[in-house]
């Protein structure tokens, strides 16, 4: 039976979806694994034990009857401590559950890339870019992918020209824009601003989560579509097309966790044949150019033919599954594993050796040096 491990939780914010998503995950996980729950507490601390697959185990943390792990690199184990010494338990396969910062970005993609143990998602290139929401959408622009407009900058520029970057957002985006933090996610710290006082204090708040800061046009009269991408490079598979309908201007972390239900969600939308073709045309590209890998979910703008991609989430919670119609969840983490094996043997076929006389040409130029 394979060993596979959940990761979940995290210093991020939104440390508490990534243990929803993580739940979700073991909950659905075929009984063909032994599932192997690795929960990073807000501290930063890895923990193991079999009450992780409870949510009741969250709602009053405590760390009785767990114990501390970790990774170490060139290794397929999970080092587990315990009151007798550390133990080692194989890995053959991770999921990634974690949701934010120094889980979705690239961080811990970077540890596990220095493992022997294959893992599902994108690798650090695509992790850490899709988490960059300036870098994402100037990769979008230099690939005639259609995005919102938006101005940048950082939290030592804003305090230095409040009234400069002011006049720079009203003369590029109007009057009407959206501020986020640029690396952060679950709409926390992010604003709809129709005046000047809303975008100091939605800079501000945003300033809190980031130091870098995007401000975005606010799109009107639009539909919010999001689609799923599962697979690696061209070989890929589109969800159904899933409208959101929100009563605001921006879909809050409140109305997307807190008050789900109120929110009205049409899965199997079909647009005007042209924007639909779009739309996928540019989920597809951007799967293929960000080296996306797993399944990741993108957010869209439609409004009349414009489409808009507007970010993309490399690790989305409940793995994006429910837009899948033709298997159920269990099916999709079969394939998800399947694909993360498939990267890890292209990636281990790759040569990383290279035979040279350059230590050889130095050790004679140091001898000659100390003649």
């Amino acid at each position: 039976m394979e060993n596979i491990a959940v990761i979940f939780g995290g210093k991020s914010v939104e440390h508490d979806i990534s243990i929803i998503t993580g739940l979700q995950v073991m909950a659905n996980l075929s009984e063909k694994y032994n599932i192997i729950p690795i929960y990073i507490s807000r501290e930063g601390v890895w923990l193991t034990g079999k009450k992780l697959n409870l949510v009741s185990s969250y709602t009053n943390f405590t760390r009785s009857g767990l114990l501390e792990c970790y990774l170490v690199p060139h290794s397929n184990s999970l080092f587990i401590k315990g009151r007798f010494g550390t133990k080692q338990k194989k890995i053959d396969a991770i999921v990634l559950a974690l949701h934010g910062a120094y889980g979705e970005d690239g961080s811990i993609q970077g540890l596990l890339e220095l493992t022997q143990i294959p893992y599902v998602g994108s690798s650090v290139f695509g992790s850490s870019i899709t988490m960059d929401k300036v870098a994402a959408k100037m990769l979008m622009l230099q690939n005639n992918i259609k995005t919102p407009k938006f101005v940048y900058f950082y939290g030592e520029e804003f305090q230095k020209d409040e009234i400069g970057i002011l006049k720079k957002i009203e003369s590029e985006l109007g009057s009407k824009v959206v501020v986020k933090p640029c690396r952060a996610g679950s709409s926390i710290g992010v604003s709809f601003c129709q005046t000047q006082k809303e975008i100091v204090d939605a800079i501000n708040l945003a300033l809190c989560f980031d130091n870098k800061v995007i401000v975005e046009e606010a799109i009107t009269n639009f539909r919010e579509v999001n689609v799923a991408v599962l697979g690696a490079g061209n070989e890929t598979k589109i969800s159904s097309l899933e409208e959101v309908v929100v009563q605001q201007n921006i879909l809050s972390f409140d109305q997307k966790y807190i008050n789900a239900e109120k929110n009205e969600r049409i899965v199997d939308v079909h647009l005007d044949e042209i924007v639909e073709e779009t739309l996928k045309e540019y989920a597809k590209k951007a799967f293929y150019l960000f080296e996306l890998a797993g399944v990741c979910r993108m957010d869209f703008f439609v409004q009349e033919e414009n489409v808009f991609l507007n970010e993309i989430n490399a690790i989305p919670g409940s793995m994006a599954n429910y837009l899948f119609k033709d298997f159920s969840f269990s099916e999709m983490l079969d394939s998800l594993l399947e694909i993360a094996n498939k990267q890890k043997i292209k990636k281990d076929s790759l040569t990383y050796l290279y035979s040279s006389t350059a230590l050889l040409n130095y050790e004679n130029m140091c001898g000659k040096m100390h003649k």
